[in-house]
């Protein structure tokens, strides 16, 4: 057991190391491209103060950052950007009417970029002094005044001295209007324009890369459908049924994890043009306000997105462990040939059966989140859905049924996919069942729905094993024990034989003869197959014993019927004749004809 899973989990690590490789390498691309710009503008002008980068709790949404808040939130913050950067943030409150945050720094950025192109960086003076009126700093940039900073600001920023705040935001306003010439400099859009052709550089190589994968992935996918061809399986019966089954199982798991990769690189080669079109448009101070535009737009669309790609990923990924999980355990349980192949058909519905359940839980999760996402309050909703859920219970009670009686039927391995059963009369081969329902295919290609609750009585004609019940009639001439004998040598060849003989698991019982009457007698056996191989084993017997009958000259029974004619007794110049049909269950006359002398 430890040897197998430490196969199976270096088999999963080499399939899945290509994927992450990538994954790292693009999340290395993505953090460089978005440092090296600084970097960049150091190279410039080293004298500059420019901003670090931001501690790692800035970058959270403010949703995520209010679940960490300890106080009632009473300010309303914006950020004040200049050519896409973030300089400052201005704060407001939540209760007062009066300017909101985003109104005022809207007011603030009108005025920053209306200094920004006068101002002469070497005889740049940024600066803050008391208002007298209302004892609050005001900004000042040359003389002009820029802002005031409010107690607000001052509480927002958790330091509660509005002096600090106005130093703050001198400082961050005079190294934004620096930055905003340094980064129109000749040579600073020269090094940026090198840096785009780089990105682009590394974009098409990573596309290049990404459309190489997928050709790859495509051709070992054609490769495994061409091997998996029904054809080809319907001719390998020399293939135990449990080894065929198995192969089945694997060879759609790998088909749907091929498929899997293929839909992953395709959504990496759209991410990685996106994304470096965007981190181009972060390169230059003319283009750089597309970035915040954009993500405002975008916002909840990529939230969305991402919502969406992780819960695929999370059913593919548990689809894939459920199919290992159900090969681990057929290869542990050590069971014989029938056993094994038994339980191969329970694990696959057990596996269909999981994989809906799983999947409807990360639908669900997601769902929730896109909820929360768009500002619906989910706790409310959960409560309010839980008594809608009782309300439903009430009146779905035949669905629940349906669920109660399909998990029954699970559990107590009534039947499984892959089973032929009979049920209200209809017979045929199962291909779907979940917890609702169950699909049979019957002789004529009609797929028949039926409900769990609906099933009571099942006949179950393919579990563990099968029987072949023939009855065959021969003339009453033949001679029986010449026929038995026969009979015997047929059963025995065929159990002996090299693809039949192992679809037979017992040798044939031949029972004797079972009828005597008009058709002649009636000799029944009975041989043990495997499931669903009954049908097989009875054709090849019939077709085997009918030359064997045709070389002996041995008559098949045939319905024998006499017809007799008696005369009756002659009144009023005509004769009667009676006309009957001699039979084992008639044996008198059945009607009376008249006709004249």
């Amino acid at each position: 057991m430890p040897r197998f899973r430490l196969g199976l989990f270096v088999r999963v690590f080499w399939r899945v190391l290509p994927m992450m490789g990538w994954g790292m390498v693009g999340l290395v691309l993505s953090v460089g491209l978005m440092i090296l710009p600084g970097l960049a503008q150091e190279k410039i002008n080293p004298s500059l103060d420019l901003p670090r980068i931001r501690s790692l709790e800035t970058w959270a949404p403010p949703e995520v950052q209010a679940i960490f808040e300890n106080r009632v939130r009473t300010l309303a913050t914006a950020p004040v950007r200049l050519d896409g950067r973030i300089v400052i943030h201005v704060a407001a409150s939540t209760t007062d009417e009066g300017l909101t945050a985003a109104e005022r720094a809207r007011q603030v950025e009108r005025r920053l970029r209306a200094i920004a192109p006068s101002v002469d960086p070497n005889a740049l003076e940024v600066s803050w002094r008391m208002d007298e009126q209302s004892n609050q700093p005001l900004i000042y940039v040359n003389e002009e005044v820029l802002m005031t900073v409010t107690s607000l600001d001052a509480e927002m920023r958790g330091s509660g001295s509005i002096i600090f705040r106005a130093t703050e935001v001198s400082d961050a306003v005079r190294r934004a209007l620096q930055r905003y010439h340094a980064e129109r400099e000749p040579e600073f859009l020269w090094q940026r324009a090198r840096w785009a052709c780089g990105i682009l550089i590394v974009m098409l190589l990573g596309s290049f890369a990404a459309l190489n994968l997928q050709a790859g992935v495509k051709q070992r996918r054609q490769r495994l459908q061409a091997s998996s061809d029904p054809n080809l399986i319907q001719a390998d019966r020399v293939a135990p049924p449990n080894t065929a089954l198995r192969q089945t199982m694997i060879t759609r798991q790998r088909d749907r994890w091929l498929k899997s990769q293929i839909q992953l690189l395709q959504i990496m080669q759209v991410c990685i043009g996106l994304g470096g079109s965007f981190i181009i448009l972060g390169l230059f101070p003319q283009s750089r306000w597309l970035q915040p535009l954009l993500m405002g737009i975008l916002r909840v669309p990529l939230r969305f997105f991402l919502i969406v790609l992780v819960a695929y990923i999370a059913i593919r990924l548990s689809e894939f462990w459920i199919d290992r999980l159900s090969l681990a355990l057929q290869e542990q349980a050590g069971l014989t040939l029938e056993r094994s192949q038994r339980l191969a058909l329970r694990l696959s519905t057990f596996s269909g059966v999981f994989k809906g359940v799983f999947s409807a839980l990360i639908i669900g999760t997601a769902l929730l989140t896109m909820l929360a996402q768009l500002g619906v309050r989910v706790g409310p909703l959960l409560a309010g859905a839980g008594i809608v859920g009782i309300a439903i219970s009430l009146a779905s009670q035949s669905l629940i049924k349906d669920i109660i009686n399909g998990f029954l039927i699970l559990f107590e391995d009534q039947y499984g996919v892959g089973d032929v059963i009979m049920v209200k009369g209809v017979s045929g081969f199962v291909e779907t069942m979940n917890l609702r329902i169950t699909q049979i295919r019957n002789e004529e290609g009609r797929l028949i729905t039926i409900p769990n609750s609906q099933i009571d009585i099942v006949q179950n004609l393919s579990k563990e094993w099968s029987r072949v019940d023939l009855s065959i009639p021969v003339g009453l001439s033949a001679d029986l024990s010449q026929v038995l004998s026969l009979m015997e040598q047929i059963g025995h060849e065929m159990r002996h034989d090299g693809i039949w003989g192992s679809l037979i698991l017992e040798p044939p019982l031949l029972l004797g003869v079972d009828r005597l009457d008009h058709v002649g007698a009636t000799i029944r056996i009975w041989i043990k197959t495997l499931p669903l191989k009954q049908w097989d084993v009875a054709r090849e017997y019939r077709r085997r014993l009918k030359l064997a009958f045709e070389a002996a000259n041995i008559p098949i029974g045939v319905p024998q019927q006499v017809i007799y004619v008696a005369e009756g007794p002659i009144a009023a110049g005509y004769t009667t004749h009676h006309v009957g049909i001699a039979s084992p269950e008639n044996g008198m006359p059945q009607r009376t004809e008249e006709s004249p002398r």
